[in-house]
């Protein structure tokens, strides 16, 4: 996900923090509660809680690990709440707390953890409830259990809707965010984001990265001859057929205008240029149709490597671009990866 938009991470750190500051508040309260009844276990394993609670909201902002934070939290929060409800002397009106089960998994942990600890724990809950009040006065206690088992119910079901929705919704604006729509290719601000992590691969692991700048030649002649419309059909066409050619690994997008890029991990500045050729080579060999004539088209392109040319992105898309315009110097429909081409 891109960095700039981790919508998903920043939700789910500021629930969490605001569970940690109800746990607080909730565990002064039912310590001192707890208190006043003689349940001195309750009592410490509550202040024992809150100081947790405390520590963890210090940490929440800068931990990486937030998933596995928070597992740590609810296990033993949860732990606290199924003890509370076995205990004998409890309040039945304590079962109410079932219902936030789903709610709080849900919104922590999201759609598969999250239904498989509302399955475990409400679960749990309500055996614990037959297990304790069933035979103080069974008709009550089982209208009590079907009324709160329903709703718990309902509660799971809607979370487990809203949640799926909100994951598929944020998905689905990831995609926008990071693709370009004509071509469907990915755009920009997606390249950024591949590039970081390719980088890192590559330097942790010692391995080449390669970079090429595409240009379509003669771009403005198509579409101020047969209009944007067909011009929108050839950023189409170059971007369905280099496509076919790149490998699953290798990630191509379009920059804007009829600048196209392509990322090429583990791969060298002399294979690069190799396959820079070949899909030089696939575009001319490959005329689009307008109006059921054929049309070459051509591109240029100019090729950068990791290390040799930058460490940044902005570096090697430089030195990538300046090598494309030696190549549209030199006559077009060709690839540049020689520093001294570029420079003359």
């Amino acid at each position: 996900m891109l960095a700039s938009v981790d919508h998903s991470d920043q939700s789910r750190r500021r629930m969490f923090k605001t569970l940690l500051w109800v746990t607080m508040c909730f565990g002064v309260l039912f310590s001192v509660f707890n208190a006043t009844r003689g349940l001195w276990l309750l009592v410490g394993i509550e202040v024992i809680y809150t100081l947790l609670s405390l520590y963890m909201l210090v940490v929440v902002e800068r931990t990486r690990h937030l998933r596995a934070l928070t597992i740590v939290y609810l296990i033993p929060f949860l732990g606290v709440m199924m003890a509370t409800l076995a205990n004998p002397n409890t309040s039945v009106g304590i079962f109410a707390w079932i219902q936030t089960i789903p709610i709080i998994l849900y919104l922590l942990l999201g759609l598969r953890l999250g239904l498989i600890g509302s399955i475990l724990f409400v679960s749990l809950g309500l055996y614990l409830y037959t297990q304790h009040y069933a035979e103080k006065n069974p008709s009550d206690s089982l209208g009590f259990l079907l009324d709160i088992g329903m709703a718990t119910l309902a509660i799971t079901i809607f979370s487990h809707t809203y949640e799926h929705t909100r994951a598929q919704t944020e998905k689905r604006l990831m995609e926008l965010i990071s693709t370009d729509y004509l071509t469907g290719l990915a755009n920009r601000s997606k390249l950024t984001e591949i590039f970081a992590r390719e980088r890192a691969h590559a330097q942790r692991n010692d391995t080449p990265l390669a970079l090429v700048y595409l240009d379509i030649d003669h771009f403005k002649q198509i579409n101020d001859r047969f209009g944007h419309e067909t011009g929108d059909q050839a950023l189409r066409h170059f971007a369905s057929v280099l496509s076919q050619r790149l490998r699953a690994t290798d990630l191509l997008c379009r920059l804007g205008g009829e600048e196209f890029a392509a990322l090429l991990p583990n791969t060298t500045a002399a294979q690069a240029s190799a396959i820079a050729e070949e899909l030089r080579e696939r575009l001319a060999s490959t005329p689009m149709l307008v109006n059921g004539t054929p049309m070459q088209m051509t591109l240029s392109a100019g090729v950068a490597n990791l290390g040799q040319d930058g460490e940044r992105l902005d570096e090697l898309m430089n030195a990538a671009d300046k090598r494309t315009y030696a190549a549209k110097r030199a006559g077009r429909n060709r690839v540049v990866s020689d520093e001294a081409l570029a420079l003359g």
